[in-house]
């Protein structure tokens, strides 16, 4: 019962961390945020937070990890409420959900890929996994539009990829930051080279 009243705590305490963390990145920008100001918002020690995490950089993945979590939740609910809504609604919202992640933590995105080289992310277990999550629900969405498509040529599993390449974090931070286009506008280029096709035969 020890054990499990440690770990309850311990789990609050990082969930304290995380928020008070992605309060003060979207207030103050990440590069303007130390591991004091962290841990004071906290109420934590420097040292406890030293314990959980080695730096900022180890911090920020694990605010990005709990936002995979929180994402991939709520695609799951989402597709569980509305089994039978189209199939076009339902493509696009899960994109849509995604796109709305990746925006909501692209500051703490762009700091990791800065202080990275932008190679980072290939290596974190979480961020392959979600990868791998997010792509596995629109195969599964595809193969339902080719099956309910006639002559259809669509290999779901190459579009996925192509899809997901188009929503690495690395480019949507390329698209919004170099090429200026707003999430909007993101949102509708994507939906017009992959989605559009599909339903207009």
């Amino acid at each position: 019962m020890l054990e499990k009243n440690l770990r309850k705590d311990a789990e609050i305490r990082r969930q304290v961390i995380l928020e008070k963390a992605a309060a003060l990145f979207a207030e103050y920008g990440v590069e303007h945020v130390s591991m004091r100001q962290i841990a004071r918002e906290a109420g934590v020690g420097q040292g406890t937070l030293y314990r959980s995490y080695n730096n900022k950089g180890e911090l920020c993945w694990d605010l990005i990890g709990e936002s995979c979590i929180q994402n991939y939740d709520r695609i799951q609910s989402f597709l569980g409420e509305h089994t039978s809504s189209p199939i076009k609604d339902r493509l696009e919202t899960v994109l849509l959900y995604h796109l709305e992640s990746l925006e909501t933590h692209s500051p703490v995105l762009a700091a990791i890929q800065a202080n990275s080289g932008g190679d980072e992310q290939q290596n974190v277990p979480f961020y392959s996994e979600h990868y791998e999550s997010i792509h596995s629900v629109i195969v599964q969405l595809l193969n339902e539009v080719a099956k309910n498509t006639e002559n259809l040529a669509l290999d779901a599993v190459f579009t996925s990829d192509a899809i997901m390449a188009i929503l690495r974090p690395d480019v949507y931070i390329f698209q919004r930051q170099h090429r200026g286009y707003s999430p909007e506008e993101i949102k509708n280029k994507l939906f017009h080279v992959f989605i559009e096709p599909l339903f207009h035969k």
